[in-house]
């Protein structure tokens, strides 16, 4: 796994040589920065021209596409009514420069983004192999012929010398660690991000979110999902996310862990979500299904599956467009099944994130391969953590949020070293949150004891019932881990009594039939008795 390795080498790269200041590095990507839309769909042409002025966006650099309407088009469509008009545009416009002598290789480019909206297809059908011979071995031969894609990913790899239309090819800018404006290699590869959602209005709040996060931070828990698989085969996945929890908590990011096998289950509290990587169930369930959640402004959500963005427009069918539909700026999914080591690292995603990169900049970084299925969805340009290299950031409020990662900051992001701080500054302000992300840091250290005093220590403060219930089930598994899972099952039982909405009761009884299964029949009366 790249991940922990090269986010240490990211982090020193940034801070050594730093960042343009945001207003700056913004105005230089957006004269980098092409609009793409459907000049048969309305809403399409609306989208562009809002997201353009939003961003500063000068109108020549808004494209449209004659194009069909649907989420899926045939290899032929794709060719006919994207690739070749958009490669003919970018020569004309002269955001491309070519060399006739070797091919038409592109030479040198002034376009590094792609902001493709709402109404351009999403994904290229696979059709009967028609003769392509790949010019790499990276997959096996059955994959290799396969010539279904996300449209993105095919615009991304459109311009390269090694481009094919079957099977994926090495992305170059993986692993990179400089701003792509400053990479002088690979001009013909593009960074392509899709403004798209289940309604048209979805896509302007993701835009207006992705700007008010940018001003005031974007503040709240970081939520992680494992499947604590130990299968070689699949261990990586967890591994990503296992690491891009540790990037946030180094960061100054409060976290909390699931490492059940399954999702996070239905009646869990997440409150104020910022962030979230998970995975792996084919549509969008758990908490995160509540018709009432919400994420707060401009957060950034994934779920790692092989079909999360088969469609985004079904608020029911993936995660990719269902998490944008309960308020998520960014996802990642994708449109058919991309194999696991071909999709997006998401420890290395978020890393980049939090050490200034843009969306683009940062998927990009950490996805292996093009000409596949993944896609990117939000606004390429936004820096969720732009505050973070804003040492005059003076649109920021201070809040419990920013205090506590000032706290994290303050002992070189280690949370188990900033124990003390965080314990007074709890008591000092009465705020549980302090206590909270210490506990979940002691549980994913294995320091048990600890947590389970810091869950219940926090659950003596805590003034929301929400968080009371949270803080409950945390500390009953911080004993469940400890090996005495009766224990547990002995508190979430004193619990039936304390929190008895039907989800919180529906909750809880789940977990006592896993910790202690014997004695699930009479908690099921106990439970009818409290209705």
């Amino acid at each position: 796994m790249m991940g922990c390795a090269w986010i240490s080498r990211f982090l020193t790269f940034a801070l050594v040589f730093g960042w343009l200041p945001i207003a700056q590095a913004q105005e230089r990507a957006a004269e980098a920065t092409v609009v793409v839309y459907n000049i048969n769909d309305p809403d399409s042409v609306e989208l562009a021209a809002y997201y353009a002025a939003r961003r500063g966006i000068a109108q020549g650099h808004i494209f449209g596409l004659d194009c069909p309407l649907t989420e899926e088009i045939s290899r032929n469509d794709f060719n006919r009514t994207i690739a070749d008009p958009f490669r003919k545009k970018m020569i004309s416009a002269g955001w491309w420069r070519m060399n006739a002598a070797k091919g038409d290789e592109v030479t040198s480019t002034s376009i590094r983004f792609l902001a493709i909206i709402r109404g351009v297809p999403l994904k290229i059908a696979p059709d009967s192999y028609s003769g392509y011979e790949p010019s790499h071995t990276l997959l096996p031969p059955v994959m290799a012929k396969r010539n279904d894609a996300s449209v993105d990913s095919e615009l991304a790899s459109i311009g390269l010398p090694d481009f094919t239309p079957s099977g994926a090819i090495t992305n170059p800018y993986c692993g990179r660690f400089t701003q792509i404006l400053d990479e002088p290699g690979f001009p013909g590869l593009l960074l392509p991000a899709r403004l798209d959602a289940p309604t048209p209005s979805m896509v302007r709040r993701m835009i207006d979110d992705s700007l008010k996060a940018e001003k005031e931070g974007l503040w709240g828990w970081g939520y992680i999902d494992l499947r604590s698989i130990t299968t070689s085969a699949y261990v990586q996945g967890d591994n990503w996310i296992r690491e891009a929890g540790a990037a946030m908590r180094r960061n100054g990011i409060p976290v909390i862990t699931d490492d059940l096998p399954d999702t996070y289950q239905s009646g869990f509290p997440l409150t104020e979500a910022a962030a979230y990587y998970g995975w792996y169930s084919e549509n969008i369930d758990g908490p995160f299904a509540d018709p009432f959640f919400h994420f707060v402004p401009g957060a950034v959500a994934a779920h790692l599956h092989s079909f999360s963005a088969t469609t985004l427009h079904d608020p029911l069918k993936g995660w990719t467009g269902p998490l944008i539909q309960h308020g998520a700026s960014a996802s990642v999914g994708n449109v058919y099944e991309p194999y696991l080591p071909f999709t997006t690292d998401f420890g290395v995603m978020a890393g980049a994130l939090l050490a200034g990169s843009n969306l683009a900049e940062s998927y990009y970084s950490a996805q292996p391969v093009l000409s596949w299925m993944s896609v990117l969805v939000g606004d390429p340009l936004y820096r969720p953590y732009a505050c973070f290299s804003e040492s005059d950031s003076t649109s920021v409020t201070k809040s419990v949020w920013t205090d506590y990662r000032r706290i994290i900051l303050s002992h070189n992001g280690d949370v188990l070293q900033s124990a003390g701080d965080l314990i007074a500054r709890a008591q000092q302000g009465g705020q549980s949150l302090y206590i909270e992300a210490l506990g979940a840091a002691q549980m994913d250290a294995g320091a048990l004891p600890a947590a389970e005093a810091s869950f219940r220590d926090a659950g003596a403060i805590a003034k929301d019932p929400t968080i009371q219930f949270r803080l409950y089930l945390e500390q009953a598994r911080a004993i469940e881990k400890q090996g005495d899972p009766m224990r547990g099952a002995s508190l979430l039982r004193q619990g039936l009594l304390r929190f008895t909405t039907s989800s919180q009761r529906g909750l809880l009884l789940a977990w006592i039939a896993r910790m202690d299964p014997i004695k699930v029949a009479p908690l099921t009366s106990i439970g009818s008795k409290l209705k």
